[in-house]
């Protein structure tokens, strides 16, 4: 006849749910890491073209360079999104026929400014006049008084 005592199911259906939420994440993470490395070596290869791009027309441009000027010359090849380029500088050679490169360099021509505390004071708001209103970059100068030369460290002065 049937056995009818009850089926205790409940802790392995637990363990399997549990055990594919597992492996779904997991998945996704490696799916994710695989398409942010493939999309940095497409970056990579297309500004490794570039950066040749420009060093052939560097090549193109010195091989019909016929006169340098006796303090020497530096030309510019931008490449990639306007943010390097390629500076050659080239002095007369020695025997006075052709040049010498005395540098072959890729400069970053981007620059990062610090944003300014025009009338906010971070995410607590605005902050009141006379008060150094803080942010990511740390705690502002209060507006008004003697205040230090921007441009880096500066010499004491005697």
């Amino acid at each position: 006849m049937g056995d009818n005592t009850p089926r205790n199911i409940g802790l392995p259906m637990l363990i399997v749910v549990l055990m594919s939420i597992c492996l779904f994440s997991f998945s996704g993470i490696a799916y994710s890491t695989a398409r942010h490395s493939y999309e940095q070596s497409v970056s990579m290869v297309e500004r490794t073209k570039n950066y040749y791009g420009a060093c052939s027309e560097a090549e193109e441009l010195l091989s019909t360079l016929s006169d340098v000027p006796a303090e020497g010359a530096t030309y510019n090849f931008p490449f990639g999104t306007a943010m390097d380029e390629l500076i050659v500088s080239v002095v007369p050679a020695d025997n006075e026929k052709g040049f010498e490169i005395t540098e072959w360099v890729i400069a970053d021509t981007a620059s990062w400014e610090a944003p300014t505390s025009a009338g906010g004071g971070g995410p607590q708001g605005p902050s009141a006049p006379g008060e150094g209103g803080g942010g990511p970059q740390g705690p502002q100068a209060p507006s008004g008084g003697p205040q230090a030369p921007s441009g880096g460290p500066q010499a004491p002065s005697e």
